[in-house]
């Protein structure tokens, strides 16, 4: 029997599906926010159940996961997770970890997973429940990931007005102090 042309798909999934689950586990274990780390956190357990139903099925079919031939969607996992355990706010993790890219204009990576006709039906299905879970999770992190954003930058507005708000104490403080030694200067003038 010839291997499935369906395997390395099959591969490339388990292989990212499980470094999905850490990369989003430890986004989860380093945030404040509750709400996020609970959206983070339920798409870290949905990850890691892809990665085991995916390294299942081609346990089933007779083969393994084999991690150096898979398509490799994090071309820098280990900078990936140094950000995403990091002390950077959630905003900047967001930039970090998206590249800036929201992902609204980006084409659906799914569209091509039914063009192999020799998927047999119990795969399919796998594919078909995974597909759909990848779009609610896709889902649910933008929704974070456009909150969290909109807090970071009401936050350095924020910050920016505060800093304003202090240069303007500064100014005012620096204009008292010169009048006053302009006033003392001209009544040592008229003395």
């Amino acid at each position: 029997m010839s291997e499935p042309t369906f395997l390395p798909l099959l591969n490339t999934i388990a292989v990212n599906e499980g470094k999905a689950e850490k990369l989003l586990q430890t986004w989860a274990d380093s945030t404040a926010d509750a709400e996020l780390k609970s959206v983070l956190e339920f798409v870290a357990i949905r990850e890691g159940e892809h990665a085991m139903a995916f390294t299942k099925r081609m346990c089933e079919l007779g083969y393994s996961v084999d991690e150096s031939s898979a398509f490799q969607v994090f071309s820098d996992f280990d900078g990936l997770m140094a950000c995403a355990g990091s002390d950077a706010t959630d905003a900047e993790k967001v930039a970090m970890l998206t590249g800036g890219n929201s992902g609204d204009d980006a084409p659906d990576p799914f569209t091509g997973f039914f063009n192999d006709t020799t998927i047999d039906p119990e795969t399919g299905a796998l594919l078909g429940r995974y597909i759909a879970e990848e779009r609610d999770s896709g889902r649910r992190l933008k929704a974070q990931y456009d909150r969290v954003c909109a807090n970071g930058a009401a936050d350095e507005v924020a910050s920016l007005r505060a800093a304003i708000d202090d240069l303007q104490a500064e100014v005012a403080r620096l204009s008292k102090e010169v009048k006053a030694k302009k006033t003392t200067r001209k009544a040592s003038a008229n003395a």
